[in-house]
Formats: C-alpha cells, sequence, structure tokens
C-alpha cells in the first residue's frame, strides 16, 4: 500500500490519495489523524507538514512512522523557510519575488487548513526525523523546497 496524505490538485499515480477536501476528489476524504493503517509501503506528504503546529507534527510524524513497514518510507516535501530568509531581500535571479516567498512561509490561507503553522529547514528534518526513529537517506533542495 502507498498513500498521498494532502495530494490537493496534484496526485501522484500510484498511490491511494487521501485528502480533507472532497472538491478535488480524493480516493478518501478525511482527516488521516484519525485513521488507522499498517505495513505501509510508502507513505507520501507533499506541503502538509507545514499546516500543523510544532507538537502536533511531531504527532504526525510519529503517527506515519507506526504504520509504515520496517523498511517503509516516507517522502515529504515542504517550504524551506531558511532558503525563503535568505532569499527574501535578494534582487532578482530567484525563480520567485517577495510575495510569492511569504505565501511559502504563510500558506495561501484560502481557507483553515491552507495556513502554514511552522517553519521547516533542512537542519530541523535531519534532527527530528532521527528522534522519531526515521533513518534519512537523502535531503534533496529544489526552489525553496527540502
Amino acid at each position: 500500500m502507498k498513500i498521498e496524505f494532502g495530494s490537493g490538485k496534484l496526485p501522484t499515480a500510484g498511490y491511494t490519495h487521501i485528502d480533507i477536501n472532497p472538491d478535488l476528489k480524493p480516493d478518501v476524504v478525511g482527516d488521516f489523524r484519525k485513521m488507522s493503517f499498517k505495513d505501509v509501503e510508502e507513505i507520501r506528504a507533499m506541503h502538509l507538514l507545514e499546516h500543523f503546529g510544532r507538537e502536533e507534527s511531531i504527532n504526525v510524524l510519529s503517527l506515519w512512522h507506526s504504520w509504515l513497514k520496517d523498511d517503509g518510507l516516507l517522502i515529504v516535501e515542504t517550504p524551506d523557510f531558511e532558503e525563503i530568509c535568505l532569499h527574501f531581500l535578494k534582487e532578482g535571479g530567484y525563480w520567485a519575488d517577495k510575495s510569492w516567498m511569504v505565501r511559502h512561509a504563510y500558506g495561501s490561507q484560502e481557507a483553515e487548513w491552507a495556513f502554514h503553522r511552522d517553519g521547516w529547514y533542512e537542519e530541523k528534518f535531519r534532527k527530528l526525523l532521527p528522534s522519531l526513529g526515521f533513518e534519512i537517506l537523502i535531503v534533496k533542495k529544489k526552489h525553496s523546497y527540502v
């Protein structure tokens, strides 16, 4: 079983898509925190983790860890808060303007679920994930994401 949480408008083929927004037509509509899974091969969460506060995100990561098989894979993408800060004052030469970087930092805010409640960056992932039982295989940056 491969699950993608919060797949939004761009669901990834080959995954069961779970989203809280029924308008996006996921395979399953609902809050994954109220669900239960086991022996999951892969969990994918693209631009979801930043929507939880600090304590809740630790609970979410722990929940995902408990659902994964021993050799299961977690793929997470978030805005990279450190890169946003580094590039905010630079003029030109970056892929996004200041308003887009602010949106990445604080969310689109079109609904209650669309606010970002915490910032993520490489060092934070490298410290937190192993403390929760994860082994980090790769950290890859693209644009302002980690």
